[in-house]
């Protein structure tokens, strides 16, 4: 009988225990959060090795994976990348990568609700080669980040201009290493690539965004004759093969061979050709040639 009378006790005891233990964690992150700040302002201040200091320290006691410890290293490797530490720059990027982190850990920043740790880390390490002149490395960190990091959002929108951006990336890169064609063929090779609200349906929407028009407009204005240009498409269009199993589009456009990803339900060569013919870009190149 008193033992019954025992468990509403001890449960409130535990109970008491959990929340104090909750309680502290809590201020111990805020805490936490106020030091990252702290060595934000220092950085700011050009004490640039206090601010390291202070990350350091709250990488050894953050929680792994909070977004005080993703925001840490994020604030480490940019810290490292500025001061053109190549060896640590490809440590705290690794430790990113290989991270529990959250990639939907929520964001204040107005159009990204997301941190989106790892999508950042590569592109910001793109952007490091880049800058250095080695311009191999960075266009292999742009291809990392197009196809091995998942990018998280809320808006097709958002979605449609990360991937078009990311075409971009390659164009420069390719143009910048004197491979003019191939840089031209990232931008076909992505407007073809263009039923994305298949991908998510849930974002579906029936216009087409200011990317996707900058996109054609971009690819129109690398060619004299855009009706030798839709020629060319449309014998490649002819002649696709695909793969329905890896959901892939493979064509042959003026001597350059194309993989295009599709997103939709296609069963045969015929709804192939009908796709990529439906695109934006497809329909402005028509309206473009028609004038």
């Amino acid at each position: 009988m008193h033992v019954i009378q025992l468990l509403p006790v001890i449960m409130k005891n535990i109970l008491l225990i959990l929340i104090i233990l909750f309680s502290n964690q809590s201020f111990s992150q805020e805490k936490l959060d106020e030091e990252i700040d702290k060595g934000i302002d220092l950085y700011q201040d050009r004490k640039e090795n206090k601010a390291l200091k202070i990350w350091k320290n709250i990488e050894k006691k953050a929680d792994n994976p909070s977004s005080t410890y993703g925001t840490t290293l994020g604030n480490i490797l940019y810290y490292y990348i500025e001061k053109d530490d190549e060896k640590n720059i490809l440590i705290y990027y690794q430790k990113i990568i290989d991270s529990d982190l959250d990639d939907k850990d929520l964001n204040n920043e107005i159009g990204k609700p997301y941190k989106n740790y790892r999508y950042h880390a590569t592109m910001r390490l793109a952007s490091y080669f880049g800058k250095k002149g080695e311009l191999k490395k960075g266009l292999n960190y742009v291809e990392i980040a197009d196809n091995e990091i998942a990018f998280e959002t809320t808006s097709l929108t958002a979605f449609i201009f990360q991937k078009v951006d990311l075409a971009f990336w390659k164009y420069r890169f390719l143009n910048d290493l004197g491979e003019k064609d191939k840089a031209i063929s990232k931008l076909i090779e992505r407007a073809f690539e263009y039923d994305y609200k298949s991908m998510y349906p849930n974002w579906a929407t029936v216009s087409a965004s200011n990317d996707e028009t900058e996109l054609a407009e971009t690819i129109c204005s690398e060619f004299k004759d855009l009706k030798l240009l839709k020629s060319q498409i449309d014998n490649g269009i002819e002649n696709l093969t695909f793969d329905k199993q890896k959901k892939l589009i493979t064509t042959t456009i003026n001597n350059i061979e194309y993989e295009i990803n599709y997103f939709t339900k296609l069963t045969d060569v015929e709804k192939c050709k009908l796709y990529l013919k439906n695109s934006f870009f497809y329909k402005y190149l028509i309206e473009k040639t028609e004038n």
